[in-house]
């Protein structure tokens, strides 16, 4: 089931509603996102930021936390990719569709 699918010609207040929806069913759900590379590739990508799906972060003894630096983290989402194990970012205007209901 597609939720929504963005329009290029919204308001920058939409496409902060749509970020902040997009990551209100990603808390929730496993989600396969459908969206436009830098590059010009399209990218199909299940995902998730379900906090017992994330994983954890073992820090040992004496060594520091590393701070992860987003850039524009109003135009971007960063997100568990569960396919590649990995954390993954693309830019909220890039997304072209966004199913609830992905393919395993």
């Amino acid at each position: 089931m597609t939720i929504l699918t963005p329009d290029q010609n919204w308001t920058d207040e939409e496409w902060n509603n749509f970020r902040s929806e997009v990551k209100d069913v990603l808390v929730k759900d496993l989600v396969e996102v459908t969206f436009t590379k830098i590059n010009g590739d399209e990218r199909v990508m299940t995902c998730t930021l379900q906090p017992e799906t994330l994983p954890k972060v073992v820090i040992k003894e004496g060594e520091e936390k590393k701070e992860r630096v987003i850039k524009n983290p109003e135009n971007s989402l960063a997100v568990f990719d569960t396919k590649a194990e990995g954390w993954r970012s693309f830019l909220i205007r890039n997304i072209t569709s966004i199913n609830t209901s992905p393919r395993l």
